[in-house]
């Protein structure tokens, strides 16, 4: 499938050059060099996201997948849970050409974790990044959250208490007066395959978005 993620964009205002010389997560550091002679084709590195800056609506999801951003450096790009999102967002009508409702992608955590699984440190390290990315978004009206770290992450950005705001799927969270919160599980294979998020859910989800533009 074509990946529709990417196009003319403008990187986002804050310190790319910190998250991009970033080294505060030891496991992940040691992992990557194990990566780095397993697979020396792969980025293996901090994932710097691109920005829509005119945009109001902003995706994010937990890391990297190995075979996803860690091999080709993009976003939700090149495995199955890039498939499923890229695929949900064209049959909802987002066109990449419009930048006012084109959605901004990231993730809570900017490199792969070992197993997939980032620990709380790294989850905590990682907040400044997305913290600065959302304030980047001047025209930013919706978050939408894929899964549960994803949606504690940005609570965290926004220093909002994690009691009054539960993780449901589809639930809508208000933020401040500007900006609301939607919950989603996240679109990865075996969310998918177990059913509980398919393509027509994720749809749903993202026209709910387009309602609170």
């Amino acid at each position: 499938m074509e990946q529709v993620l990417h196009g003319a964009q403008h990187y986002l205002s804050f310190d790319m050059q910190e998250l991009a010389e970033c080294t505060k997560c030891s496991r992940i550091v040691k992992n990557f060099s194990k990566l780095k002679i397993s697979h020396p084709d792969y980025l293996n590195k901090p994932i710097i996201p691109i920005l829509i800056k005119q945009t109001f609506l902003c995706i994010i999801g937990l890391a990297p997948g190995f075979s996803g951003a860690n091999r080709t450096g993009k976003i939700f790009h090149g495995d199955f849970s890039g498939n499923i999102l890229n695929k949900a967002i064209q049959l909802s009508n987002y066109k990449k050409q419009d930048k006012y409702t084109f959605p901004y992608i990231t993730n809570a955590v900017k490199c792969f974790p070992p197993n997939n699984k980032p620990i709380s440190s790294e989850i905590n390290n990682c907040n400044i990044h997305l913290k600065n990315e959302l304030e980047s978004l001047g025209n930013l009206r919706v978050i939408i959250a894929l899964g549960y770290i994803a949606h504690i992450s940005v609570l965290r950005s926004y220093s909002i208490l994690q009691k009054k705001h539960k993780f449901i799927h589809g639930a809508v969270h208000k933020i401040n007066n500007n900006v609301v919160l939607i919950d989603s599980y996240h679109c990865s294979k075996i969310n998918v395959y177990t059913k509980r998020i398919t393509l027509s859910k994720l749809i749903d989800i993202l026209k709910l978005a387009m309602s609170y533009r």
